[in-house]
């Protein structure tokens, strides 16, 4: 009996596996400008289905003010596995298949990893979204967390923020990041613009940029 107890200690002390992180994709739809109605029904579709599959945290659409062919989609998923059921499922499949005849290039998917959430609160109907793509070189990983941690601090105690959050990608490109905001309506986006700390930021990260700092306004479709 001794020997029957200790040939199965090892199996019970044997950790369990850690448990698949949530992940964040941020995907980019491009259309023909004749195209944009047709492409925003086709999106609307998509994000109905997907809300609806297992994992599925949050799913939004979102047009881009001043140029209504372009289009973005905010998701979250539980897990890896998830995600990756996704991406083989109907939803995702239709949506791929009914953009391609109007497409101006593929749909761009960027998935993601946190780096740091806030807490979002309740949209508006004139609320705006900015989606931001940070590309720092590796070299300067250490100089974007001393940049980016008061303008964190700085932003979330601001109001008229609805949301910030900044995402990581997966490797091998974690040097890039999407920073989302959200703010209740223009005005207190650009008083948010004007504030010293928020202009010390673009200031600073600008030498350190491995490309252009890419950012577009977007509102969210109903």
């Amino acid at each position: 009996m001794a020997c029957l107890v200790a040939a199965a200690a090892p199996v019970a002390t044997q950790a369990a596996p850690a448990p698949s992180p949530a992940v964040y994709v941020v995907a980019y739809a491009d259309v023909l400008a004749s195209a944009a109605p047709r492409a925003a029904t086709v999106l609307r579709e998509y994000r109905d289905a997907s809300r609806g599959e297992l994992g599925a945290l949050g799913i939004d659409v979102f047009s881009q003010r001043g140029r209504p062919s372009g289009f973005a989609i905010i998701e979250t998923w539980r897990d890896g596995p998830a995600f990756e059921a996704h991406d083989k499922a109907a939803a995702f499949l239709n949506l791929s298949r009914e953009l391609k005849p109007m497409q101006l290039a593929p749909l761009d998917v960027r998935r993601h990893t946190v780096y740091s959430l806030g807490s979002a609160a309740s949209g508006r109907q004139n609320a705006v979204t900015l989606l931001v793509h940070v590309d720092v070189p590796p070299t300067f990983l250490a100089d974007y967390e001393r940049l980016v941690t008061p303008y964190i601090e700085g932003t979330r105690g601001e109001s008229g923020l609805l949301r910030l959050d900044i995402l990581q990608a997966i490797p091998p490109h974690t040097n890039h990041f999407t920073v989302i905001e959200s703010w209740v309506d223009a005005r207190t986006l650009q008083a948010h613009q004007r504030a010293a700390f928020a202009q010390t930021y673009r200031e600073e990260l600008a030498p350190k940029l491995g490309a252009l700092y890419d950012e577009r306004a977007y509102k969210k479709m109903n």
